[in-house]
């Protein structure tokens, strides 16, 4: 699968950013052997969240550093079927084709809902980083399949995950950065809302 959407790179069309509104945001919170995973769907547009949802499924399996999507897409899939809003983009916290097996989380979970992906995390897992002029660029598996984007004075590792090109996977996480807010938007409010529910439900 991984070969399959590395030579679908080529063919992947841009994304008018004009015609993207809802973003998806996935984040999970672990406790008692169960994951709480949430989406939040971010109108670019209006600038509000527009809807939250969260689930509960048991975990069965272990975390294994590189395998996290077996882990966790299972309740993504599940919460995401929940949504009454479909979004344009999924925006998740985790790698896409910056991954050992070019299959990371983001990827993972974009071919399963057939939708274009974006991967954001706050270290580099694989790859290497070259420079050219002010740009830093992830070069994994023979590709350019990320950058490195700087933000309240960290390091995000923003990579392709499925059906979009670097250039507009980047255009769109800038458009969600915000003074004073770590992650772009519909990351952070979902890591909020995972811890949130996840001790609401287990104290």
């Amino acid at each position: 699968m991984s070969k399959r959407v590395l030579e679908s790179l080529d063919k992947t069309p841009r994304i008018n950013p004009d015609m993207v509104r809802y973003i998806a945001g996935f984040d999970s919170s672990y406790t008692s052997g169960k994951q709480c995973a949430v989406v939040v769907v971010y109108d670019l547009q209006a600038k509000r969240i527009v809807e939250e949802k969260h689930v509960f499924v048991d975990v069965k399996v272990p975390y294994i550093p590189g395998l996290l999507a077996f882990r966790e897409i299972p309740g993504y899939i599940r919460v995401y079927q929940k949504l009454g809003v479909k979004p344009d983009i999924l925006l998740v916290d985790g790698h896409g084709l910056a991954h050992p097996r070019a299959f990371g989380i983001t990827t993972h979970l974009g071919l399963v809902l057939d939708k274009p992906s974006i991967g954001v995390a706050k270290k580099k897992l694989y790859g290497e980083i070259i420079e050219r002029g002010a740009r830093r660029l992830i070069l994994a598996h023979g590709r350019i399949v990320g950058e490195v984007v700087k933000h309240e004075g960290q390091d995000l590792y923003v990579s392709i995950g499925y059906k979009i090109t670097l250039e507009d996977a980047v255009t769109i996480v800038k458009s969600l950065l915000v003074k004073g807010i770590k992650l772009p938007i519909p990351i952070q409010i979902a890591d909020t809302y995972s811890k949130t529910i996840k001790n609401k439900y287990y104290k």
